[in-house]
């Protein structure tokens, strides 16, 4: 007889309906392990995992179970940024040079604070030829971020910043404090909040990786970058270690802001309700209301489908805004950051939700996919 996985965790009774997706999502085969966690009016409601961390040891997935979020890493550079906004280190308006000279110079002088977090500093990849594992050199990446010229115009439409958003971001966040991000986040933000969320992981979080999962070919997304190299896509994504397949040693202990970060559920969640509640959570303050609401105000959005994402992009600053490819429910101001593979994290002020899900199996679209838009039409429709 066939074992079912089971659920732990807590979770309201108000919202067993997420419990319920979460189960049949594991028992189905759609999952192999994950974590979701809900908070609604500063409350956390649904805090959830199960399955499995690693298939080859059979490993559970545990309450303390972190894994690679991708690109709900940029959510935390992006607030890293706030926070100095907040503290007025930086300005939005005024010129990243005036802040990382050596960033001013080969057509980049006029780009503005602002247009790193809105993706409108035509930077999505970087000039240099990059070999493998570059990416992963903190210090070789800067010095390409600060040598490289604009990719096209700066300042007017949105383009997604694959790879590079973590180290246009981090660099300022580098240059205006001394700490890269992974000091940074451990000293002032998740460190701070008690948020298990982090880049350059230590051995002990390294033992508690979930093993990353693709569908078919781990390579597969690789191959289609090497068979395929003049696509803009495949030019964002230079400088990955060989044979990456986001298990090794190099990702989980780099600091790419644009991906490394790993967590879980109820990390994700936490940043997004602290964003929910005006940027205080447990009594620790990180920005003021006044801070976020203009951090998540609309700012801009793909004409059609962004060229690197092949999707539609609707942005604030720093992050993603509502919209068909990543749902966060019915309130368009909802804002969040989605990640490769189908990771998510979002807030709704309006509904007073915060949301995060956090799998170890890929999806393999460039969407939430099917999984991560049940579990949050499950939270809404516990409401």
């Amino acid at each position: 007889m066939e074992t079912k996985a089971t659920v732990s965790g807590e979770c309201d009774s108000k919202f067993n309906g997420v419990q319920d997706v979460l189960a049949e999502l594991l028992n189905n085969g759609s999952e192999v392990g994950c974590s979701v966690c809900v908070y609604v009016q500063g409350r956390k409601v649904a805090d959830l995992w199960g399955g499995v961390a690693d298939p080859k040891t059979e490993r559970s997935w545990d309450r303390d179970t972190i894994v690679s979020t991708f690109s709900v890493s940029k959510a935390l550079v992006s607030t890293m940024g706030h926070m100095l906004v907040d503290r007025g280190v930086i300005g939005l308006e005024e010129p990243v040079a005036n802040f990382w000279p050596a960033f001013g110079q080969n057509g980049k002088e006029g780009i503005l604070v602002r247009h790193l977090l809105d993706h409108r500093c035509a930077i999505s990849y970087v000039d240099a030829p990059l070999a493998a594992g570059d990416l992963y050199d903190w210090d070789l990446m800067i010095d390409a971020i600060e040598k490289t010229s604009p990719n096209w115009e700066p300042g007017v439409n949105p383009v997604y910043l694959n790879m590079t958003y973590g180290y246009l971001m981090g660099g300022l966040v580098y240059r205006m404090t001394g700490k890269r991000i992974g000091q940074f986040n451990r000293e002032e933000l998740c460190g701070p909040l008690g948020l298990d969320y982090n880049f350059a992981l230590n051995n002990e979080e390294k033992a508690r990786c979930a093993t990353v999962l693709q569908k078919g070919s781990p390579r597969a997304l690789f191959e289609e970058v090497k068979n395929n190299p003049k696509t803009l896509f495949a030019r964002t994504m230079q400088g990955f270690g060989t044979n990456e397949d986001f298990n090794s040693d190099g990702w989980r202990s780099s600091e790419v802001g644009s991906g490394q970060g790993h967590g879980n559920a109820r990390s994700v969640a936490g940043l997004f309700e602290t964003l929910r509640g005006g940027g205080t959570f447990r009594g620790v303050q990180i920005m003021t209301p006044a801070t976020r609401d203009r951090a998540v105000g609309f700012q801009c959005e793909s004409e059609s489908d962004d060229p690197v994402l092949g999707k539609p992009i609707r942005f604030a600053l720093g992050y993603e805004l509502n919209n068909p490819t990543f749902p966060m429910g019915p309130n368009p101001h909802a804002f969040g950051h989605w990640g490769a593979g189908g990771a998510f994290g979002f807030a709704d002020a309006d509904s007073e939700l915060a949301f995060g899900y956090t799998p170890n199996l890929m999806h393999d679209g460039l969407e939430l996919g099917p999984r991560g838009t049940a579990l949050v039409e499950a939270a809404f429709g516990a409401l």
